[in-house]
């Protein structure tokens, strides 16, 4: 099973107009097996089981219609991808976080204030046996536990200023859903209202990330809470330097 990545660990930089392109053997033509990938802005009507699979094969629905799937990247893996490979994910996640930060409006500190994650697909078995080379990445937005959002109607996901639209926000719900992400406008029992930047010149390596975290969300902070921490130095080289606390929200 392939493991999403939440809002607040993704990594970005530049958007993908083409998509990949795959080729296929006559007899694969033959089958009159598509190996085409999901063209870039296509979105899907995408279950949160859908979103934990290996393969998306249900077809595009119009933007205009309730989705909760944008695809805004789709990756070229070459010829002859291993994929069982267990550093797959590693790879396809690094590749499709260059085009997060675009998609979303190229500002970190507002991306981990929102609720906003992404999976990635590999082609269906079928696909992968006639030639299928590519994997896509499709953007979606955490609904609670097991569940996913709508995204917003469109292609156009960017995110504005803060504070974000509770449809878009990053909360978390309480014991009774695991604390689960979810968007604000949905039930929940912690919201992130606070961005607080680390005074570091360099990545300061995790724990002192996370040390750093709690000690600035308790400053700020008088009720429960969640800090969340810069969590790697390839994110904070990609612009993340904000903790983010999530206090809960009472009455």
């Amino acid at each position: 099973m392939r493991r999403p990545l939440i809002a607040a660990a993704a990594a970005a930089v530049a958007f993908s107009l083409m998509p990949a392109t795959s080729v296929a053997d006559d007899s694969a033509a033959a089958r009159g097996v598509d190996i085409t990938p999901p063209a870039v802005g296509s979105c899907h009507a995408t279950t949160y089981g859908e979103a934990m699979a290996k393969s998306d094969p249900d077809p595009a629905v119009p933007c205009s219609d309730a989705h909760t799937g944008l695809t805004f990247k789709v990756v070229d893996l070459g010829t002859s991808p291993d994929w069982d490979d267990d550093a797959l994910p590693r790879i396809v996640t690094n590749r499709c976080s260059d085009a997060w930060h675009e998609v979303l409006g190229d500002n970190p500190k507002v991306i981990t204030r929102s609720a906003y994650t992404f999976f990635w697909f590999m082609p269906t078995k079928a696909q992968r046996d006639a030639g299928a080379t590519w994997a896509s990445c499709d953007a979606s937005l955490w609904g609670g536990k097991n569940r996913l959002a709508p995204l917003p109607a469109g292609e156009d996901i960017s995110l504005g200023s803060l504070p974000l639209p509770a449809r878009v926000a990053k909360c978390r719900g309480g014991k009774r859903a695991d604390y689960a992400y979810t968007v604000c406008s949905r039930q929940h029992s912690f919201k992130a209202t606070i961005s607080v930047r680390y005074p570091h010149k360099t990545y300061p390596g995790r724990r002192a990330a996370e040390r750093f975290a709690k000690r600035a969300c308790a400053k700020r902070v008088t009720t429960a809470y969640f800090a969340e921490d810069v969590w790697s130095k390839r994110a904070w080289q990609a612009g993340y330097r904000h903790a983010v606390c999530l206090p809960e929200v009472r009455g």
